[in-house]
């Protein structure tokens, strides 16, 4: 709890004609402005900084690997062949079109020419967040970015997702464009993450996602 503020520093009051004007001495200026410099410096040490730091809320981060579950599927034939017709190859399945989890890096598969994946995410109640931060590495350099977004949607029904921050850049932290309160008894949040069409040897790879909230 903190104290009550009770002053200690009083002033006593000069009298014309009797008190002489100094600095030193134990009646002179000096020794009683550092007595209001004591009194300052306590004021700020014992009730106000205590109150300054209740009232504000650091921030934290909340650092995750990123754990992709598949978000879109390759149609496929309804009772594909067993065996190939005389003269036909084997049927060769789909290209995969989710994120590949190696340890504990996503990456695009490597006969893949796409990736998509979602990733729920659970924040404290009540907070705010502040920014995303998406590291990893694309090979070329300039090849393309995944889309990362993360998103909310209301718990009761599946009505279209609000987006909260989109990330441009591995390694850029991106802010939010309104401010965004995690409120987990009406929504429910989720990282989104697309790559679009890309040549099969280019390579994408997640290392972490990062949300720094207050």
């Amino acid at each position: 709890m903190i104290p009550l503020y009770v002053p200690k520093f009083s002033h006593t009051d000069w009298i014309d004609n009797e008190d002489r004007v100094q600095a030193g001495g134990e009646n002179g200026f000096n020794i009683r402005f550092h007595n209001l410099e004591s009194e300052f410096a306590a004021l700020a040490r014992d009730h106000l900084n205590p109150v300054i730091g209740a009232l504000s809320k650091a921030e934290a981060c909340l650092s995750l690997v990123p754990i992709l579950a598949p978000s879109k599927q390759v149609d496929q034939p309804a009772n594909p062949p067993l065996t190939p017709q005389p003269g036909q190859p084997l049927p060769q399945p789909p290209p995969p079109v989710h994120w590949e989890l190696v340890n504990d890096i996503a990456q695009k598969p490597g006969t893949a020419t796409e990736a998509h994946g979602i990733m729920n995410i659970t924040l404290p109640d009540g907070v705010e967040i502040k920014s995303l931060l998406v590291t990893g590495t694309r090979q070329p350099p300039d090849g393309v970015m995944p889309t990362i977004v993360l998103r909310r949607r209301v718990v009761a029904g599946n009505e279209g997702a609000e987006e909260i921050v989109r990330v441009s850049q591995f390694g850029t932290p991106a802010a939010p464009a309104v401010q965004a309160v995690v409120n987990n008894r009406s929504h429910r949040h989720f990282l989104q993450v697309d790559l679009p069409t890309v040549p099969v040897g280019d390579t994408v790879k997640l290392f972490c996602f990062q949300i720094t909230y207050q």
